[in-house]
């Protein structure tokens, strides 16, 4: 199955669904419509929920994922926060630590509910 995405804005944020088998194409390509989605709703916040994904990448695959979404960011002037929620093998925080050391706001957790508490502590 094809990796896809739902979104739905709520209130100053925007939830993200992602479901399917998870290939770096696919995942740079989301992520980076993901992006322009929240540019245009106007949010900085953003849970991406990646529990009915499966297939993990390799390290390499995450690193080039982490970069390239910063870059994104940083070339489309956007300051988001992102939230990822996921389980390992698929969501391993790799990817989210090497986005953490270029300047993005980002972090991984176990369940939407943590994902939300972090971040509601975020200016909108």
């Amino acid at each position: 199955m094809e990796l896809q995405i739902t979104t739905e804005l709520k209130g100053r944020m925007l939830l993200v669904t992602a479901t399917g088998s998870y290939t770096f194409d696919a995942a740079v390509r989301l992520l980076k419509q993901v992006l322009d989605t929240a540019k245009e709703k106007q949010v900085s916040k953003i849970l991406v929920n990646t529990l009915a994904m499966d297939r993990e990448l390799s390290i390499i695959d995450r690193h080039i994922l982490a970069v390239e979404v910063v870059e994104y960011a940083k070339r489309n002037q956007m300051v988001p926060r992102l939230a990822f929620v996921g389980k390992p093998p698929t969501v391993d925080g790799f990817g989210v630590r090497v986005a953490q050391n270029r300047g993005l706001t980002t972090d991984v957790f176990s369940s939407e509910q943590e994902a939300l508490n972090w971040l509601e502590k975020w200016p909108s």
